[in-house]
């Protein structure tokens, strides 16, 4: 059964590597650009820049969190479910950086505690800042545990972000870790430090976000298949909010039903899911 598994995952990921590439040699062309931000601590951040060749904008501005232990040039990958190539044929302003700790940037890992909540605000702030960005419609894409440091940061942030996506995203320290079974996020941390855990369980701060929020989950979990209940724990804790919506898969926003349709598992249909979210929010 395993090796069966395998064999359809390897299928399931050639095929969508086919279309992704086919879409994007027809598709309007990227330019990429490197920058160099800083924290709040003085933390250089390595980032980058995708937006549309031929558009001056001001364009819609999006900001991808990568997962886990991610850095951001993920986003460049086909191992990612979107690339910023990708979003940025969608007609906006692509921003994906390196937090501290992964890839170029200075400092330690801190998996979406303090300081990473903190590049994400410093990255909206640049982003926003853009003149061929439209600081009317910022959004923001987090990626698996990318949650964590996306929903601490806008739960504290004042920049007017539109939108959050969150791609199955684990929500506190029983799902990050797999019950205890998967502790690298912890840092080692036991899961009894409040300390710790407390900023970055997203299920905590989702209530206190100002913008929109629509989770993105299928039955068969990207990181652990058969798990749901991280969305359905952030679903109940969003709908106890004041946020101006929130949405669960293509449910009616202000919805937070007992039992999902969810979204279609798979690398294309999750990749199709994604795009056609992010373009309809841009809007």
């Amino acid at each position: 059964m395993i090796g069966m598994e395998r064999i359809l995952g390897g299928v399931d990921r050639r095929v969508a590597n086919l279309v992704r590439r086919a879409r994007q040699r027809s598709g309007p062309a990227t330019t990429t650009e490197e920058i160099q931000l800083r924290s709040t601590v003085g933390y250089q951040l390595h980032s980058r820049i995708r937006r549309p060749a031929a558009d001056n904008g001001p364009l819609p501005g999006v900001l991808l969190c990568p997962g886990i232990d991610d850095p951001g040039s993920i986003f460049e990958s086909w191992m990612a479910p979107i690339t910023a190539d990708e979003v940025a044929r969608l007609g906006c302003v692509v921003l994906y950086f390196d937090p501290a700790g992964r890839g170029k940037s200075w400092g330690e890992e801190d998996f979406g505690g303090p300081e990473h909540q903190d590049n994400v605000s410093c990255a909206l702030q640049y982003l926003a800042s853009r003149p061929d960005v439209d600081a009317s419609r910022l959004g923001v894409v987090a990626i698996s545990l990318g949650v964590s440091m996306a929903v601490g940061a806008l739960a504290q942030t004042d920049i007017p972000v539109s939108w959050l996506i969150d791609w199955e995203g684990p929500c506190d320290r029983e799902i990050i870790t797999a019950g205890g079974t998967i502790m690298a996020p912890a840092n080692g941390h036991s899961l009894d430090d409040e300390v710790y855990w407390q900023p970055r369980e997203a299920v905590r701060h989702v209530a206190k976000l100002s913008c929109g929020y629509l989770r993105i989950q299928a039955a068969r979990d990207h990181a652990q298949p058969g798990e749901t209940r991280h969305a359905m724990r952030m679903m109940r804790a969003v709908s106890r909010g004041n946020l101006p919506w929130f949405q669960i898969n293509d449910h009616a926003r202000g919805v937070a039903p007992d039992r999902p349709v969810w979204s279609n598992s798979g690398r294309l249909p999750t990749n199709h899911m994604l795009l056609r979210k992010i373009q309809e929010l841009m809007i």
